[in-house]
């Protein structure tokens, strides 16, 4: 019984620190957050929009939209678009675009582009982009371009095309 109170006890303590955290956020001074086409928060310089079905968050001088069934964030100077059923995340200095049930993720000053049931990712000064049921992912100054049911990863300056 120890045991149960316990962990009731530090998960209601973990659920009250993440609750102050967004109220923190919010407060801060460059957010934007609109779920199911309502602006929830819009304070500084940031800007978000979705629709009824979505929801976009933009932090610390960026930019976030999302359309029918998606997800975008946007953090650090940085942009992200996706629409039907995807999900874009950018990250300090990066942009990312994500279609048609498909995952865009970049960070630091890198960029991604999906559509079609695909994933890219990039980091660090990188830039991937798939598309039609494909994967592409740039890592450290790389290259990765992947299409038509095909797999490329980039890394440490290599420039990779699939097929």
């Amino acid at each position: 019984m120890r045991r149960i109170m316990l962990l009731v006890t530090v998960a209601l303590g973990m659920a009250a620190m993440m609750a102050l955290s967004g109220v923190a956020l919010a407060q801060g001074a460059d957010v934007c957050v609109s779920i199911k086409g309502e602006t929830k928060v819009d304070k500084g310089e940031s800007t978000c929009t979705s629709d009824s079905t979505s929801k976009a968050i933009a932090i610390k001088d960026s930019d976030a939209e999302a359309q029918e069934d998606s997800k975008a964030k946007a953090t650090n100077n940085s942009s992200a678009f996706a629409q039907d059923d995807s999900e874009a995340r950018a990250t300090n200095d990066s942009d990312a675009v994500a279609s048609d049930n498909s995952e865009a993720r970049a960070t630091n000053n890198s960029s991604a582009g999906t559509f079609d049931n695909s994933e890219a990712t990039a980091t660090n000064n990188s830039f991937a982009v798939a598309f039609e049921n494909s994967a592409a992912t740039a890592t450290n100054d790389s290259r990765a371009v992947a299409a038509f049911g095909c797999t490329a990863t980039a890394q440490n300056g290599q420039v990779v095309f699939c097929p």
